[in-house]
């Protein structure tokens, strides 16, 4: 099919198989319908070098990609925040970013979750599956001192065991920075992933993805981290600016459930 779309357009040939004889002629500037040609002319996609790539615009695991989504830009376009990621620098995305989170602030809907916090407090008394984790987990080293052993208290299902089989079995060769980074991303996107859980009440909706994405800088934004407490402040800003439920309480709680995943 790629083939048949790329093959060059070829002249008309066949004469129509009806005419009308004695008819007018047909002003030259008059476009015929049927002699429309519906065909789009297309080139194949060359890659970008990388001496052409900006090389502080790096993005992905480990902050370790280039040059990956500049055909993709269309598609990923209700995916990511960021324009063209592979010409925008750290500092930039994090300038646009910040710039972005300040316009979409609402401070009415703001001050309507501050004040009409009943749906709030409903969502901070949910227990989701870490509580009961968590609190098997202290009693237990209450009673004993061999931390090595509360691991067992963490365990896959079997559709989470099914997920991980069908992983790619990859080895990756990080250094010591991009190990950092890594660990930086993974602690945003848990941020996000404690809140999502949480006022969801542990029911996945069509909007859970939608708010995992908006809430991590690091998933919508390439956002690369330094330090947790940038994290912590970029994570308190977004969950002000665009999720349903907007509110304080909220950013504190996600920080406690994060710790506790963490400590499993």
């Amino acid at each position: 099919m790629l083939t048949a779309l790329l093959a060059p357009r070829k002249s008309r040939t066949a004469k129509p198989l009806v005419e009308e004889i004695g008819a007018s002629e047909i002003p030259e500037e008059v476009v015929d319908d049927g002699e429309f040609d519906w065909e789009i002319e297309q080139t194949p996609y060359e890659e970008v070098s990388e001496s052409d790539l900006n090389p502080q615009c790096h993005y992905g695991f480990g902050n370790l990609r280039s040059g990956v989504l500049q055909r993709l830009q269309d598609e990923l376009s209700d995916v990511i925040d960021v324009k063209d990621p592979d010409f925008t620098s750290a500092a930039e995305r994090r300038q646009k970013r910040l710039a972005a989170e300040l316009a979409k602030f609402d401070p009415d809907h703001y001050l309507a979750d501050f004040f009409e916090d009943e749906a709030i407090e409903q969502i901070l008394k949910y227990n989701p599956w870490w509580t009961d984790k968590y609190s098997k987990m202290t009693a237990f080293l209450e009673k004993s001192q061999e931390q090595e052993n509360h691991a067992t208290l963490v365990s896959f299902s079997e559709e989470e065991k099914y997920q991980l089989r069908k992983f790619v079995n990859k080895s990756y060769l990080l250094d010591k920075r991009a190990c950092r980074q890594v660990y930086y991303s993974l602690i945003d996107i848990l941020l996000a992933y404690c809140y999502e859980t949480r006022v969801t009440e542990g029911e996945k909706n069509v909007e859970s993805a939608w708010n995992i994405r908006k809430l991590s800088p690091t998933l919508c934004w390439f956002e690369t981290w330094t330090n947790v407490h940038d994290i912590m402040v970029s994570f308190g800003r977004r969950v002000l600016c665009y999720p349903l439920y907007r509110h304080f309480k909220l950013v504190m709680k996600a920080y406690r459930d994060t710790i506790k995943i963490l400590q499993l």
